[in-house]
This record gives structure tokens, sequence and C-alpha cells, in this order.
């Protein structure tokens, strides 16, 4: 291919990309410039045309702010919990399903349901199941002895979080078992046929031939339930609304509750543009990531 030819074949690339990054420009990055640039003035939603430019008093007080701490804080528990058990619980599923059984088709598909579920209608699911006169979970805990008597999950400091990353394990696992699957039926059962004939025992074979099999998978997966946990406001808000005593306040949950609540539009801006450089360090790991995880040519 002659060098006029390729020259022709990249202007024509970017006629082809033109509309779509003017459109990302419109609909994406000038809502995120605009809240950005709303960090730096003292406004409220009733006042939004009265708004003081304040330069970064904003973002001193962000760091003086005790919530904000506490929300930062709840980000990264809730995060860490989320991750692990929806992996675990991904991780489990995707093994059993990897296997020969019956009814494996139907058995995904009843898996998959939770992601199919929109949130607000899981969350009303989880709030009947942790009522604490008619959940279903309660009676069975009180019956297999596990609690004398039944807990209210959702008015309790130390067991709102709780019950939310349950919530959240359930509803997003399927996601995680069906990455986990696709990235186990990767694995090439040479490896496994060579650790058997030399002895391994299943732990062994998941230990030294599983788990890294499932590097690459690994990464992207736990990278994008991070960035999920970090972002989600709709599932957090619909259960609790960051409560009791902002327990649950995650970043995205404070900065809906300062903005709508307590209608401070530029206070809020400043959590969300922190939270905001908090994603992007995360986002660029998963770039990275990907890029390392793809094959040399």
């Amino acid at each position: 291919m002659s060098l006029s030819q390729v020259r022709r074949q990249n202007l024509l690339q970017l006629w082809l990309l033109g509309p779509v990054g003017a459109v990302l420009m419109v609909i994406l990055i000038w809502p995120i410039l605009q809240g950005v640039a709303l960090s730096f003035y003292n406004t409220r939603i009733l006042t939004y045309s009265e708004g003081r430019f304040i330069g970064l008093a904003n973002f001193q007080v962000l760091l003086q702010d005790e919530y904000f701490w506490n929300s930062l804080q709840v980000t990264a528990i809730y995060g860490a919990a989320t991750v692990v058990l929806t992996y675990a619980l991904g991780l489990s599923f995707a093994l059993m399903l990897n296997r020969s059984i019956p009814a494996r088709g139907i058995i995904r598909t009843l898996f998959i349901l939770p992601w199919a579920i929109p949130e607000v209608v899981a969350v009303m699911i989880f709030a009947w199941m942790l009522d604490p006169q008619f959940g279903v979970l309660n009676y069975l805990f009180v019956t297999l002895g596990f609690i004398d008597r039944p807990l209210a999950w959702l008015s309790q400091a130390n067991l709102a979080l709780p019950a939310v990353v349950m919530l959240t394990a359930w509803q997003q696992f399927p996601l995680a078992m069906l990455i986990l699957l696709a990235g186990l039926q990767m694995v090439p059962r040479e490896e496994y046929e060579a650790a058997m004939i030399d002895g391994a025992g299943a732990l062994s074979r998941f230990i030294h031939v599983t788990l890294p099999g499932l590097r690459s998978v690994n990464i992207i997966l736990i990278l994008l339930l991070i960035l999920n946990s970090f972002r989600r406001v709709t599932m957090i808000y619909a259960m609790t609304k960051g409560g009791p005593a902002r327990s649950t306040e995650t970043l995205s949950v404070m900065t809906y509750n300062t903005a709508f609540e307590y209608q401070k539009i530029g206070y809020a801006a400043a959590v969300g543009t922190a939270l905001l450089a908090i994603l992007l360090v995360f986002s660029l790991a998963y770039f990275l990531m990907i890029m390392r995880s793809r094959p040399s040519s």
C-alpha cells in the first residue's frame, strides 16, 4: 500500500470517527467539564445564576470535612467487600457451570436473572426479605439459631452496610460468573490432564492451573467491579439513602445528597470531582492492564 493510500485511509477513519467524537464531546465530556468548573463556585440550586467564584475553597473545606472522609472510608469498605463477595460467588458458580452437569443451560439462565432485574426492583425484594417483622431472612436465621431475635437490618448502622453489600453482590455476581466462565473455557484441557498425570489433586490443579489461566480475566474483572462500586448510586440510595447515620453514604451518594438534599451544588461538584479523580486513576490502571493483556504481534 502506497503512502498516499495510507493517508487517504487515515483521513477516512477520521471522517468516520468525527461525528461520534462530536456526540461524545456534547453528551459526555462537556458535562464533566461543566461539573469540574462548578466545583470552583459557591452556588445552590435555587440561586444557581447567582453563583460566586471562590477558587479552591470548596476543596479546602472538603479536606477538612469529616463526612467526606467518612464517605471515602465507607466507599473503600463497600468496594472491597462487594468485590470479594461478588468474585467468590462468581467463581464458585463458574466452576460449577464449567463442568458437565444436567440442565446446565437452564441453570445458567436462572443464575443470570439477578443481573437482569432492575436495581430498584432488587432493592424492593431485599427490603422485604430484610423486614424486621415479616422478612424471610430473619425468620430463617432465627429458625437456624444464628440469631435469637429478628434484626432491623436497614435501621442499624452496623447492619445496613452488610445488607447493601449482600444486595450488590447478589445483583452483580452473574456478570462475574459469565466473565470467569469464559475465562475457564479458555484454559487448555491439556494442562489439567498433565497435572492429573503428575498426581496433582483438585486443590493443586485449581492453584497451579486454574488461577494462572484466569490471571488476565481476573485483572479486568476486579477493576470493573471496583469502578462499579465507586459509581453506584441508585441501589444504595433506594435502599438506605446513605443512612442510618451516614453508615452507607458512599462518595457517589454523598454527591447526590449534597446536591439535591442540602442544595449545595458547588460543594457537591467538588465531591464529584474528587470522585472523578479517583475513578480516573482506576480507569488508567484498567487501560494499562488491558494493553498488557493483549498478545504481542
